[in-house]
């Protein structure tokens, strides 16, 4: 249940989304596992240009997902970022809704609230970087303009390999059913949220799985095992 969209974003409204990045990085107060700073809407949605672009990709995102994969229920915006990898950036394996304890099992970890995880894709000019799904065996070149989504659980087991050379760019959205937990104030229409509350009511987020992947490569073997971070893809 991995789906791709081609060609998703524009090359100017990636060259404006890696700007604002680039723009705030420094002013971030969240970093990742490697060091890298993680950019929060509510610290670029003042940028030029991000109020327009972000909403209207996030928007985008949700109708790719709701007419490919039809979730059962709507769902809203939990989390929006821009993020970039530098040279040996990576994110371990994890999974984006919970972890595996002491005793293999898995259990909720800080985000359980995440349904759905999607990335765009906002550059190819680096070297490394795939996304990697053990479970599922794939790895997943990136490329600008890639729309990736799938949904945040076990089963979507993922890990971020090594940047070798480059910067690898990135916008991650993870979203969410339950609206208590949706981003505050954020601008987005009310119909690309509630156009999924209709279909295959009853059978659960994913109603079927989708079995298309892009870019996908032969699986570089048995990634070590790491911990569930916050803002990680």
């Amino acid at each position: 249940m991995i789906i791709h969209v081609e060609d998703t974003v524009s090359d100017s409204d990636c060259r404006r989304l890696m700007t604002i990045y680039d723009q705030h990085a420094q002013q971030a107060k969240v970093r990742d596992q490697t060091g890298h700073p993680l950019v929060y809407w509510d610290e670029l949605r003042d940028a030029p240009y991000a109020d327009e672009i972000i909403p209207r990709l996030v928007r985008e995102c949700l109708r790719e997902i709701t007419s490919r994969l039809q979730p059962a229920d709507p769902l809203y915006p939990e989390t929006v970022i821009l993020a970039a990898l530098g040279a040996r950036g990576h994110h371990s394996r994890h999974a984006d809704n919970c972890r595996q304890n002491e005793q293999g099992d898995w259990v909720a970890n800080h985000t359980p609230q995440r349904d759905a995880t999607a990335i765009y894709y906002l550059n190819d000019t680096f070297e490394g970087g795939e996304i990697v799904f053990e479970r599922a065996q794939l790895a997943v070149k990136p490329r600008r303009g890639l729309l990736l989504a799938f949904p945040s659980d076990a089963a979507h087991e993922h890990e971020v390999l090594p940047v070798r050379s480059g910067v690898r760019y990135t916008m991650p959205i993870w979203l969410t059913k339950q609206q208590r937990f949706a981003l505050a104030d954020f601008p987005l229409g009310a119909t690309a949220i509630e156009a999924a509350i209709n279909l295959n009511n009853g059978k659960g987020l994913w109603a079927r799985p989708i079995g298309e992947t892009a870019c996908v490569g032969p699986y570089p073997g048995n990634p070590p095992t790491g911990q569930t971070g916050h803002g990680r893809q």
